[in-house]
């Protein structure tokens, strides 16, 4: 469980702050698209979908940092800021373009740039709601860096050829990209890079059990949001061409997706970060995401299915459609009802490892028949001498036996403790000499270890 503490000063006044500010922002773009200005870069939805986004986000910094979680609550901050300044700057960038300041072009490819940065941090709030400590993960500051040169190099490389003239930001024809070969290498980079929490937190979560895989899956899920929102842009692109849906509604609806995508991550990060595994809660997250990407799947294929120039009749396209949208979102409810079954399982007794799965290295699916019984009777780890003890071990040590103990797999101590798995497997096998815990028995030397440290915590209250 973690602590309440106070919030970091800076946070309380947040969101009130962020609500006067995105309220100053929502009214100007109004006033300006009410003059004819900005088009889609003033529509009320999308301004009114990112300030609201930007005022959760900012409750949730305030949460985050009231339990505990300073550095995502930080993050969350910053991830309100990052909201807060893309509506400032599509409010620079429409009214330089309307009274026609030389300057305009570098506000408009600003304004361009600025949808990078929410997707960073959206997913560096949700990871670091499950860390404890402030040190900061590698993943973290390759995630960062990369999404920072490429929202750089897009505002440098990219100029709009009419800004606001009725063309939105997904018609690539209306943008003009300076040494293009650059431009398409850095894209490819930040969109591996928006894969890599979402791989890593997966892994971590799957291979762990009890609350610990169902707090690493809600933020695995988080963080799956941001590469979503990038595939449903491109799909918003090919919608347009060889598909027929109008630009600017394509636009908008891509600023409310990614409104969207930074109020599902706060909420997850919050959710993670209070312990709260519910079944009903976590199943709502994981559902949430899945559906998600099966709808970006059905819109993808059918506007492919029935673009102008296929030969397909309507009827037909409507049968495809609605063959495709059943198999998927069947198939899409299914499985992440599964998901959310496996993280949110109760724990069974434990049993005698196979494979090899006694030794320290791996923690993931090999080990997932060496469940840890939280209410194991106290005989099962205390011996003849009495009481459990586990001095002698370091506190980063009595650190990775928690984890252990509470259900983490190396991956998933790793991902908590911002080390290394190798490190994490040298602490095990020192805590496994320090507690005297050798190979054989009924169960690995993982489980023994886990119930030691439980009855040791039992015994310490």
């Amino acid at each position: 469980m973690t602590a309440v503490v106070r919030p970091v000063p800076a946070l309380r006044s947040l969101p009130v702050l962020t609500a006067a500010t995105a309220t100053l922002g929502v009214a100007a773009l109004a006033v300006l698209g009410a003059a004819g200005h900005g088009g889609f870069a003033s529509d009320p939805v999308g301004a009114v979908a990112l300030a609201t986004a930007a005022v959760v986000t900012a409750l949730a910094a305030l949460r985050l940092s009231r339990s505990g979680h300073r550095a995502a609550g930080r993050l969350a901050a910053g991830l309100a800021a990052s909201l807060l300044a893309y509506l400032a700057l599509a409010v620079v960038a429409v009214a330089a373009v309307a009274a026609g300041h030389p300057w305009a072009g570098p506000a408009v490819a600003a304004w361009n740039s600025a949808w990078i940065p929410p997707l960073a941090l959206l997913q560096l709030t949700a990871s670091a709601a499950v860390r404890t400590g402030d040190a900061v993960p590698w993943t973290h500051r390759l995630v960062g860096l990369t999404l920072g040169v490429a929202t750089l190099v897009n505002a440098l490389l990219t100029t709009a050829t009419q800004p606001f003239a009725g063309v939105p930001t997904i018609a690539a024809e209306s943008w003009r990209t300076a040494l293009a070969p650059v431009g398409a290498a850095v894209t490819l980079l930040a969109a591996v890079a928006l894969f890599l929490l979402p791989v890593t937190l997966w892994r971590a979560a799957l291979g762990s059990h009890h609350a610990v895989r169902a707090r690493l899956g809600v933020a695995a899920a988080a963080t799956t949001a941001a590469p979503l929102t990038v595939v449903f842009c491109l799909l918003l692109a090919v919608a347009r061409t060889p598909g027929d849906v109008e630009p600017s509604l394509g636009s908008v609806a891509f600023l409310v997706a990614l409104a969207g995508a930074a109020v599902f991550a706060a909420a997850c990060a919050v959710t993670a970060a209070r312990g709260a595994t519910e079944p009903r809660r976590v199943g709502a997250v994981v559902r949430g995401a899945g559906l998600a990407a099966a709808a970006l799947l059905v819109v993808g294929v059918g506007t492919l299915v029935a673009a102008p120039g296929t030969s397909l009749g309507p009827t037909s396209v409507a049968l495809v459609v609605s063959a495709l949208t059943v198999a998927v979102v069947g198939g899409a409810w299914a499985g992440t009802g599964r998901l959310a079954a496996l993280l949110t399982a109760a724990p069974t007794a434990p049993v005698t490892p196979r494979g090899g799965a006694e030794g320290t290295t791996g923690g993931g699916a090999a080990e997932t028949t060496n469940v840890i019984e939280p209410a194991a009777p106290a005989t099962a780890v205390v011996d003849a001498a009495g009481p459990v003890s586990v001095g002698g071990l370091t506190a980063r040590e009595r650190e990775v036996l928690a984890a252990l103990a509470d259900g983490a797999s190396n991956a998933g101590i790793a991902a908590q403790l911002v080390v290394s798995e190798r490190t994490v497997d040298a602490h095990l096998r020192a805590i496994f000499v320090k507690l005297d815990l050798t190979p054989g028995g009924a169960t690995n030397r993982r489980v023994r270890a886990a119930r030691i440290w439980l009855e040791h915590a039992r015994q310490s209250r």
